[in-house]
């Protein structure tokens, strides 16, 4: 998911002991959704990188090239360890309506997601607000 990239460009962004950019961090992952009761798919490919403080991602559907959304990633606080962002969509394009990945964008742009970089066992691992546990850093 984009939170996996999100969580994991974080870390390296905002270490714990650290409040500014630490330099260009670039990512690439591809994610996907399925609904089991319609058995329907999505698969998506996302670009992450940082520019300015803030995380901009291209997200593309690598069986419809009409799909491509653009948004930046802004981070709005630091707070018990936890790094806040928001969504701004820049671009937006698909012919298609209902998309299952239209409910994680809303998520991300109407709420304030957070993510937190932690470590245990010497392992670097980046927690989501919806439960989501991802190892860092992430292996292509």
């Amino acid at each position: 998911m984009v939170l996996v990239g999100l969580g994991a460009i974080a870390m390296k962004l905002y270490p714990a002991n650290s409040a500014l950019p630490q330099g260009t961090v670039e990512g690439g992952f591809q994610m996907g959704f399925y609904d089991l009761m319609s058995q329907q798919k999505e698969i998506y490919n996302v670009r992450l990188q940082t520019t300015r403080g803030m995380i901009m991602t291209t997200i593309t559907n690598p069986n419809d090239n009409r799909f491509v959304l653009k948004g930046k990633f802004t981070p709005t606080q630091k707070k018990h360890g936890r790094i806040y962002f928001n969504l701004t969509p820049i671009y937006y394009s698909t012919e298609q309506k209902g998309l299952m990945i239209d409910g994680l964008v809303d998520q991300l742009m109407y709420s304030n997601y957070w993510m937190e970089p932690i470590s245990f066992n010497k392992q670097s691992l980046v927690v989501g607000q919806n439960g989501a546990i991802f190892l860092y850093p992430m292996h292509n």
